[in-house]
């Protein structure tokens, strides 16, 4: 796995630009938990990404923007294994330069957690990298 680059937030994704995902597009408390056994709304819908941070411990980490939301356009980060094209929101911030930033610095915290969580199953985990 590249690590991201120092000198960027994200890695634009140039021709992977048409890279499609199915992203949920609710974010729900329960993180962690059962999901409940009766039928959900499905709120699935293909969205394009803007950048992919990075790929860590079988799951990939990246960006799309959504101009569909009642609230106004936003950036929402995502997460998704990589042997598939579902993915779930994860953060949604305003569809503003600030909103980027902020969707930039939580892309990379999710993909550094992903590294040290992907680091617990090898030889030698639990020492500083």
């Amino acid at each position: 796995m590249e690590n991201p680059p120092r000198d960027a937030f994200s890695r634009e994704l140039g021709p992977l630009s048409a890279m499609l995902a199915r992203m949920s597009n609710v974010i729900r408390p329960e993180f962690g938990k059962a999901r409940r056994a009766e039928a959900q709304p499905d709120t699935r819908r293909a969205a394009e990404a803007l950048c992919l941070y990075g790929e860590e411990a079988g799951y990939r980490v990246g960006l799309v923007a959504d101009e569909s939301e009642p609230q106004g356009p936003v950036f929402t980060v995502f997460v998704g294994a990589l042997g598939s094209d579902e993915v779930e929101a994860v953060a949604v911030t305003p569809a503003t330069p600030e909103g980027r930033v902020d969707a930039d610095a939580i892309g990379l915290a999710v993909l550094r957690a992903l590294e040290i969580v992907g680091r617990g199953s090898e030889p030698g985990a639990g020492e500083p990298a």
